[in-house]
């Protein structure tokens, strides 16, 4: 065509080919479109793979107090990054991210503790580097390490449906669950339900009394922990061949607040002291029995020092009765539901109960009063109180929880329940 008629905007039908030298026409749009299409897709083929980090995975031992650190890696190209890490000492390491390689913007920190679970982790790249920092800070040196990291396009991990799930899992659940069943069964890492229970069938006026069947003034806080004195009233409460309880067990926190668990061999009459010292015991139950499935007397914990009773097994009942609950160090409680109950004695009056939830706390060596009812008994042999609160009381590490009452009329018997969930801090 003529120079107008392309101003017109009219296109050669030529334009945008090319003629070889057979006098062919090339087209050379299409064949840069091609070539585009094909180099996008050799670009996602290789963003979609993995490989493993050398700079950033290491076997070489760290001593205690020391740590390894990764080299700076461009991750552009990468969605994603997975640390696994297996040792015999207790660190931490820290995912790090920059934009430059320089400034650190983002740090995300994940603990390693040798006693659960340590799933890998995955995490999302945020900028264009990262690099890896494990820190032994265990107290001891490592005589193993294998940590290892992959970087490329990475999907969410995954457990076996029936598997314990970790408390710090990068992970989705797949399977039908319900939290509170789950913590129950103990299927949830770092999580376990608590009941407690007891009574005081002789509260008197004039003091508070703790719900616990041995009553009296709440004295169980122990200054510094004591070895536990136990024995029995009766005979048959002995090891080997006793028809009532062989061997008892003790749940508790020890000196430094830590859980401790321990087996006693019952000797009857005769007291037995246990190996460790408590600062308090939260159960007192069954290990083994006889023919009696029970305990025949009533076995008492008995602090060695001090001589306040921790626990007490009341003849026949084969657990602990007592509304105390001791938190133990890098734990939370989560109380999230409480019953109480009040029984008119034969032939008393019709007295005023008062409950009242005291939290200590050995964090700032203090007492809290935390809940307060009252149930009035005035035309009724008995009633109760049941309390599901919105938002669980929290009740933070290093604290005693327990439950007391006064009342206006002596012999009055009460009765009392609370759950909740013990959480493990994540740093723990």
């Amino acid at each position: 065509m003529s120079g107008p008629a392309t101003e017109r905007g009219f296109q050669h039908p030529d334009e945008g080919l090319e003629h070889k030298s057979d006098g062919s026409q090339f087209d050379v749009p299409a064949w840069r479109e091609s070539i585009e299409t094909k180099i996008s897709s050799i670009d996602a083929a290789v963003n979609t793979q993995t490989y493993i980090s050398t700079d950033n995975s290491s076997t070489t031992l760290i001593t205690n107090g020391n740590n390894f650190t990764g080299t700076w890696e461009d991750v552009t190209k990468y969605n994603s990054v997975v640390v696994a890490v297996k040792t015999d000492q207790d660190g931490y390491f820290e995912i790090q991210f920059s934009p430059d390689g320089t400034n650190v913007d983002s740090t995300l920190t994940r603990y390693y503790r040798t006693s659960q679970i340590e799933a890998p982790h995955r995490f999302t790249i945020t900028r264009q580097y990262f690099r890896v920092i494990f820190y032994n800070n265990s107290g001891s040196d490592q005589t193993f390490l294998r940590l290892q990291t992959t970087i490329g396009e990475k999907l969410d991990l995954n457990s076996p449906t029936d598997s314990v799930m970790s408390q710090d899992f990068d992970a989705i659940s797949v399977r039908p669950t319900d939290y509170t069943a789950e913590v129950a069964l103990g299927r949830r890492q770092g999580a376990a339900t608590w009941n407690k229970f007891g009574y005081n069938d002789d509260v008197d006026t004039g003091t508070s009394e703790v719900l616990a069947s041995f009553g009296g003034a709440f004295n169980q806080k122990l200054s510094s922990g004591e070895t536990l004195s136990i024995v029995s009233t009766s005979a048959n409460d002995t090891n080997s061949s006793g028809t009532g309880v062989r061997q008892a067990i003790i749940f508790g926190v020890d000196s430094n607040w830590d859980q401790v668990t321990e087996v006693i061999a019952l000797n009857g009459l005769t007291p037995v002291v246990t190996s460790n010292s408590y600062l308090g015991v939260n159960r007192l139950t069954i290990y083994s029995s006889g023919s009696l499935d029970s305990n025949d007397g009533t076995i008492t914990a008995t602090a060695s020092t001090s001589g306040n009773v921790m626990a007490e097994m009341p003849a026949g009942l084969g657990t602990s009765q007592q509304c105390i609950f001791y938190v133990p160090r890098n734990h939370q409680f989560l109380a999230t539901w409480l019953k109480i109950n009040v029984i008119k004695s034969s032939g008393g009056g019709s007295p005023e109960v008062t409950f009242k939830g005291w939290v200590y706390s050995d964090v700032v060596s203090s007492k809290f009063e935390i809940y307060r009812d009252t149930i009035d008994l005035s035309g009724s042999n008995g009633d109760r109180i049941v309390l599901n609160p919105a938002e669980p009381f929290v009740v933070g590490e290093k604290s005693i929880f327990w439950l007391d009452s006064t009342t206006t009329a002596n012999n009055t018997k009460v009765r009392g329940r609370f759950s909740g969930k013990l959480i493990r801090d994540a740093d723990a």
